[in-house]
């Protein structure tokens, strides 16, 4: 990660009526926002990398009306349940954890690692800060010794001089999206809109709001015309029981 890809919390709350969406290093959301965009949602979505340890100020702040979080790593970090306390969140998936070593470590010749073969074969540095993984990761390089983080972020700071190995016994580590509660109805109808994107409802799912939020009255009254109009369309259309033949009468099958 470079310096101009080093994460910086937003410094000041949202436009009003902007729907900022935020996210930590390592998660990578570009496919749900391409989604939003593509179909033209309202209001524009703004997405903002925000760094690990900011996100409840970020949120708090309202610098952010949403964020994509990754719990149970740093020290202090809520669980789920904990955290549906005091917000709204949705599980999303859960990372693996890795070991991130030298290409010439020894423990390379494996395919995958236990926490014991880990510790047993090196000596492991001290539990990362994700902010700091890419100093983490430098020293791994360096052969100071592995780095254990969640796989996002191992790829993420990716180099030709380290590797990595999964852990098979660490916990995973949750992954979710969170939005504070009490917002007025318009933000939550927002979020609960790209919530619907993100657990993959289609664009034509009935349970889709409308791309103008159902806000402005010209919008519902041109979908009551619309659907009425549909209806009486095809009342009109139903057809008869038989097809009317040339002579106007009902054509009947022979016996």
């Amino acid at each position: 990660m470079t310096a101009a890809d080093t994460p910086t919390p937003p410094s000041e709350p949202a436009e009003p009526g902007a729907f900022t969406v935020g996210y930590v290093p390592g998660v990578m959301p570009g496919k749900w926002f391409g989604r939003w965009r593509e179909r033209r949602m309202h209001p524009e979505l703004r997405d903002v990398l925000v760094p690990a340890a900011e996100w409840r100020s970020a949120l708090h702040d309202a610098a952010v009306t949403a964020c994509f979080v990754r719990l149970g790593w740093a020290p202090g970090d809520p669980s789920l349940e904990d955290l549906r306390v005091t917000h709204n969140a949705v599980h999303l998936y859960d990372e693996l954890q890795v070991a991130v070593l030298s290409t010439d470590d020894l423990l390379t010749v494996l395919d995958s690692l236990t926490l014991a073969q880990l510790t047993e074969e090196s000596t492991p540095q001290a539990h990362a800060d994700i902010d700091d993984a890419a100093m983490a990761v430098e020293l791994a390089a360096a052969g100071v010794g592995p780095v254990v983080l969640p796989m996002s972020v191992a790829r993420l700071h990716a180099r030709k001089d380290v590797t990595f190995r999964e852990l098979t016994d660490a916990p995973t580590v949750p992954v979710v999206l969170v939005w504070p509660r009490g917002l007025d109805d318009e933000g939550e109808d927002t979020v609960q809109r790209f919530v619907g994107i993100v657990r993959g409802r289609k664009e034509s799912s009935g349970r889709e709001a409308p791309r103008d939020g159902g806000r402005t009255k010209d919008g519902a009254r041109d979908r009551d015309r619309r659907a009425a109009s549909s209806a009486g369309k095809r009342s009109a259309a139903k057809p008869g029981r038989g097809r009317p033949s040339r002579g106007g009468g009902v054509r009947r099958k022979r016996s």
